[in-house]
């Protein structure tokens, strides 16, 4: 399949069509373009150099729309099944343990002929050998003590009322042998109630210095860092999960549970005693604080207004050493060529189950990619692909090559057991198929789930025609209201209307969108202005591409 778009027109191009034109309309236009008016010759050649700006720019919009579509129904796209995912937790050995998407995990059934289920990391992840030593909660001038293992210190937990004026503190100690610079752009899991996982994720965290002062130009507030798209990203790039799918919302389970230490969190963040006013309150609330000696690294965490503070006075967990795993299972097919100039390699597992082909390369070390993603290097080398029987089929043409064929060539692919993989219990998935260097023990700490059959071919092109027919027609006021409704549960409703709004270059017509929320769903006022912004580009993806929104959220 292949889709051509007429080639982007050069300045001089644009300059020369001009004044043919020009001189269609009017006679008295010198015939050489250096003899026409300085000051019209100078026009005319800025208007041709803008013109050939925004040729380029739908010149680039059209390839990428058009790759996009052939990737949607090309049989690389495969039938894009989601496989099951869960949260691993690794004991590293040494203070810093990297593994990568190629180790792997599994569960095997217990039962005769039980199947296997293989789990591998969805990215390379770098495991800290940190762990949570102390917690304590504050509120007003009285404390509660959360850390792991609160009996140690005699204590009691009391329940805590929260004044009107302060919606409370909680201060966190992290004990770690490494080098401080391990710690920079660290992922944390937390495991709680969901109420304590959002105030956590909207509250702003400090870092502590080696004297133990907070440090301000630390603040960060983890709801408005897009964590789980940094963590669900390989190499910058997102995962394409076919169609309109996205990570956010496959794994949106889990948005609340990861947090992404920035490194300018970490830069000034180092072990030391723990805060004076802290050490104060728990003196008098009759806790005993951490010995003098002890050197945590410690951390703030200034609390949002909004929740049910109640919850945070229950355990939750914080892990250095978690990550997303989903179902897969690596395979490598090899065909020998034989000599042919025209090779074809069938894929044995069922097209409903390959979830990618992640790498193809011959005996010579040559690899090679489908030919719909070969721009301009005429020297790279490239494979055409077939569906035939619910099969991917692989072909090879070398018969243009002067060069003889390779003798071999290897595929390596990923597979999934689709929705079986669904409902494994925690702590099941708990062996290596290898060892790994540095992991003393692994388990699984959620459950598996989140696994989505494959698509049906029929499912495909109804997807695709969809959303060529809807792209760029226009929508009235009710189509807009009704996507608006369906983006956030906690929206009450959406209106529209006509307006306009300031931009960098003057002023636009753009469509208001009021949104009616519920007051207490929301924790902070950098929750509602996040809830602002996904919203606007949320509309503008479903819109044509000139639509513009301004977007007002109404708290009742």
């Amino acid at each position: 399949m292949e889709i051509k778009a007429t080639p982007s027109r050069s300045p001089e191009k644009i300059f020369a069509d001009m004044h043919r034109e020009l001189r269609a309309w009017n006679q008295q236009v010198p015939e050489s373009p250096e003899r026409l008016d300085p000051i019209l010759k100078i026009l005319m050649r800025l208007y041709a150099h803008q013109l050939s700006l925004i040729d380029k720019r739908i010149d680039s919009v059209w390839e990428m729309a058009a790759n996009s579509l052939i990737r949607a129904v090309c049989p690389e796209s495969k039938r894009w099944p989601v496989p099951s995912f869960t949260v691993m937790r690794c004991q590293p050995g040494d203070p810093v343990v990297e593994v990568d998407p190629h180790l792997r995990f599994f569960y095997k059934e217990k039962r005769e002929g039980g199947q296997t289920f293989f789990f591998s990391p969805l990215r390379k992840e770098r495991l800290i050998a940190a762990r949570i030593k102390h917690i304590y909660l504050t509120a007003g001038s009285t404390v509660m003590d959360l850390s792991p293992n609160p009996e140690s210190t005699g204590y009691s937990r009391q329940p805590l009322s929260f004044p009107a004026t302060d919606p409370g503190k909680i201060f966190i100690g992290v004990e770690y042998e490494g080098i401080p610079s391990d710690l920079a752009g660290a992922v944390l899991f937390i495991k709680g109630a969901v109420e304590v996982l959002k105030q956590l994720r909207w509250g702003h965290w400090r870092a502590a210095d080696s004297s133990g002062n907070f440090l301000e130009e630390s603040r960060f507030c983890p709801g408005l860092i897009d964590s789980l798209s940094d963590i669900l990203s390989i190499d910058g790039r997102r995962i394409d999960w076919g169609g309109l799918r996205t990570s956010r919302d496959l794994f949106k389970t889990l948005e609340d549970n990861f947090i992404l230490l920035p490194r300018n969190f970490s830069t000034g963040w180092a072990a030391g005693p723990i805060d004076k006013e802290l050490a104060e309150k728990m003196f008098t609330a009759g806790i005993n604080p951490p010995p003098a000696g002890e050197k945590v690294y410690w951390l703030r965490i200034d609390l949002p207004r909004g929740g049910d503070k109640t919850k945070l006075q229950s355990s939750f967990e914080i892990h250095f050493n978690c990550f997303i795993a989903i179902n897969k299972n690596e395979l490598t097919l090899f065909k020998h060529t034989g000599g042919n100039r025209l090779v074809e390699v069938e894929l044995p597992e069922d097209i409903a189950n390959i979830l990618e082909i992640a790498r193809v390369v011959d005996s010579g070390g040559r690899e090679y990619v489908p030919r719909f993603t070969v721009q301009t290097s005429r020297a790279q080398k490239a494979y055409s692909l077939e569906e035939r029987n619910n099969k991917i089929v692989l072909w090879f043409d070398f018969s243009s090559d002067i060069e003889l064929p390779p003798d071999s060539i290897s595929v390596n692919y990923s597979i999934t057991a689709g929705v079986s993989g669904n409902g494994i219990e925690a702590a099941k998935i708990n062996e290596l198929y290898e060892a790994h260097p540095g992991i003393v023990a692994i388990e699984n700490i959620v459950p598996t789930g989140g696994a989505v059959p494959a698509k049906t071919e029929k499912q495909i092109v109804n997807e695709v025609s969809a959303r060529l027919r809807n792209r760029d027609r226009a929508m009235n006021f009710a189509e807009i209201s009704n996507w608006a409704m369906t983006f956030d549960p906690r929206i009450l409703s959406a209106e529209c209307r006509n307006g306009i709004e300031r931009a960098a270059r003057g002023v636009r017509r753009c469509i208001e969108v009021i949104i009616r929320v519920k007051k207490d769903g929301f924790y902070s006022d950098e929750e509602t202005d996040l809830l602002e912004r996904r919203l606007n580009s949320f509309l503008k993806s479903r819109s044509p591409i000139n639509t513009h929104f301004k977007i007002e959220i109404v708290k009742q």
